[in-house]
């Protein structure tokens, strides 16, 4: 009988990590993306100083100034700044494209630009950024374990986008029922102080939804 208890137990914590996924995903999502345009915006005030790659720099802001009114041509002049442009805007380009690609419904050709960002580039942030978005759109459909390969890098300490790769490994952990390590992760980004709020939030939250009282303060 105590078997029984325990698969439904197990079964009970699979659905709580679909449902945290369900209603926390889209969040971490637009919080990655607006990471992006804030990057985006960063360097390109940055290297807009450098007589030399202004031109990259109106490049890029041309292309996404596109993309309400006609998303194609935005996405091709984005691409053609992938393939060729200056750095930082090649990057940059690659990331917002993955963006576009994903508003389109074109998963698998925003996967591909991510992975290029991940892989391409002088901005470790910025490819680090590339890998978190890229976990997060296939965060469903990977197995446990892959997820937190992909990421382990990324949580490490004084690492700019510590706190939702700690999140998405903690819900990692949940889909594959490593419920120690779940708990684990989420108590580490719960105390983490650098963490954003929300992160920290959304940490507290489930670990009271598997039974873990808060700590006294």
């Amino acid at each position: 009988m105590s078997d029984v208890f325990r698969e439904v137990d197990e079964a009970v914590r699979e659905d709580l990590a679909r449902e945290w996924w369900k209603r926390h995903g889209r969040t971490m999502i637009g919080l990655a993306v607006a990471a992006v345009l804030a990057v985006a915006a960063f360097n390109a005030w940055r290297w807009y100083q450098t007589d030399q790659r202004a031109g990259g720099s109106m490049a890029f802001e041309a292309a996404v100034a596109r993309l309400p009114a006609d998303k194609p041509a935005g996405i091709a002049a984005l691409e053609a700044l992938a393939s060729g442009g200056q750095v930082p805007y090649a990057g940059l380009a690659r990331m917002r494209l993955a963006q576009a690609k994903s508003e389109a419904g074109d998963r698998n050709g925003a996967m591909e630009a991510l992975a290029a960002a991940a892989g391409t580039g002088d901005d470790a942030d910025l490819k680090d950024l590339a890998v978190l978005l890229r976990v997060m759109q296939g965060f469903e459909a990977a197995k446990p374990e892959d997820t937190a390969t992909q990421l382990q890098a990324l949580a490490v300490k004084d690492k700019p986008w510590r706190g939702l790769a700690l999140e998405l490994m903690a819900a990692a952990a949940l889909k594959g029922n490593d419920i120690a390590r779940a708990r684990q992760l989420l108590a580490e980004l719960r105390d983490d102080e650098a963490a954003p709020a929300g992160a920290r939030a959304r940490a507290t939250e489930l670990l009271s939804a598997l039974g873990e009282a808060a700590p006294a303060k």
